[in-house]
């Protein structure tokens, strides 16, 4: 995705829209980037991710390999999202400048919201830096293994036998401070 794309709500999304309902994590060079697709919005499942979230967790799995679960937990009824993170499906470079530390920890994150291929709403977030580091730690145990797509298709498949909700009293809670 390039930095010179226009990212205009009430119009097309300009990069690959999901077509299924949730939310997928995206390493672009402009940083990390989730992606909502959820069909038939509501103007209050809008407002909610207008609100923002105060709460998120951060999960690595004790899976061989291990998945990174983030878990973004808007008001209702917009409700909690789980998008995961596999560091091999990413371009190394991209992977490389991510996690670059010398100029400090890149710790920004997008959030698009989309109604099908029509963008809803955008939000940046600033996360912990120590959420950052452990997601660090989960990309660089990913890059260290060998491993297929499929292995972690079928520990992502484990994972989420477990509900959301499960999965949070796993992961390690932040608090998010509006500003």
């Amino acid at each position: 995705m390039s930095d010179q794309q226009a990212f205009c709500v009430g119009q097309p999304f300009p990069g690959p829209v999901p077509h299924r309902e949730g939310a997928v994590m995206e390493l672009w060079e402009t940083g990390l980037n989730v992606i909502i697709q959820m069909p038939n919005l509501r103007r209050e499942e809008k407002q909610a991710f207008k609100k923002s979230f105060k709460r998120y967790y951060f999960l690595e799995t004790e899976t061989n390999p291990p998945v990174a679960v983030w878990i973004f937990d808007f008001p209702k009824p917009h409700g909690p999202i789980d998008p995961t993170f596999d560091a091999k499906r990413v371009d190394k470079d991209l992977i490389d400048t991510f996690l670059d530390t010398s100029e400090g920890i890149k710790n920004l994150i997008q959030f698009y919201l989309l109604d099908r291929d029509i963008l809803q709403g955008i939000k940046a977030v600033g996360l912990s830096p120590e959420a950052m580091q452990l997601f660090h730690s989960t990309i660089k145990k990913q890059l260290s293994m060998d491993y297929q797509a499929v292995d972690i298709d079928t520990q992502l498949a484990v994972t989420f036998m477990d509900d959301t909700e499960e999965l949070m009293k796993k992961a390690r809670m932040f608090r998010h401070r509006k500003r």
